[in-house]
């Protein structure tokens, strides 16, 4: 059995059962998903909603046995994110 950070775009979220370690850029916290809810941030004392995080700390064998059944589609056009900074910079 060998832990390891695996992105979580690349498992089932589904899949997960109980609080997971979870990972935002240098936050490492505890997570849950619900199907019902979505991801949940668990602290001591409470819960409260999140967005997917970017990393979980999961068994590698477990990783490969439950991947994602459908693709993540990207929300936000890098393009177009770079096009409206161009036109925000034309009215200074």
């Amino acid at each position: 059995m060998m832990m390891r950070w695996v992105f979580a775009s690349r498992i089932e979220p589904a899949d997960i059962e109980g609080t997971i370690s979870a990972r935002c850029g240098c936050n490492v916290f505890f997570a849950a998903f619900s199907k019902v809810t979505g991801w949940l941030w668990i602290y001591p004392g409470g819960e409260e909603k999140i967005a997917e995080p970017q990393m979980l700390f999961v068994d590698e064998e477990w990783a490969r046995e439950h991947p994602r059944r459908s693709p993540v589609i990207s929300r936000e056009n890098p393009l177009r994110i770079r096009k409206q900074k161009v036109e925000q910079l034309r009215l200074l």
